[in-house]
């Protein structure tokens, strides 16, 4: 078993190791180290890490705005893939939305991870995600 927590700053280094390692660093402004500085002052209670024997293995981000619950980025180090970190992840972060007053979450994810997020009970309703990026 794996202890799951909220992220914090000396993780950052790590997790975006783990990022780099799975090819999901395209855009460090928006996932790296700074951002994740952003998003824990910010959302805290949804960013959460994997640890093993202090070791970080894996995060997981999303967002709840009274209405609608997101997971929109999850990753774990490739040598620790296949153990159950993500189901684990998704099933804390999913307490922490239903105790937040969510009624369902949604996941995004790359045409690769359809199959495991429908395995974990997720339905793929189709749809696209759409970035601008000059707010």
């Amino acid at each position: 078993m794996f202890e799951i927590r909220e992220a914090k700053s000396f993780d950052f280094e790590r997790l975006e190791e783990i990022l780099v390692q799975n090819n999901m660093l395209d855009f460090p402004e928006v996932d790296g180290k700074e951002a994740m500085s952003r998003v824990c002052s910010l959302m805290g209670k949804y960013f959460l890490v994997a640890e093993s024997e202090n070791y970080v293995v894996g995060m997981i981000r999303g967002c709840y705005d009274g209405s609608r619950a997101l997971i929109h980025q999850m990753v774990v180090d490739e040598e620790y893939q296949c153990k159950g970190i993500g189901k684990q992840m998704i099933g804390e972060i999913g307490l922490r939305f239903k105790e937040d007053g969510a009624k369902s979450v949604a996941v995004t994810s790359g045409s690769g991870a359809v199959g495991y997020y429908g395995g974990l009970g997720f339905e793929d309703v189709g749809g696209r995600v759409m970035v601008r990026g000059d707010v």
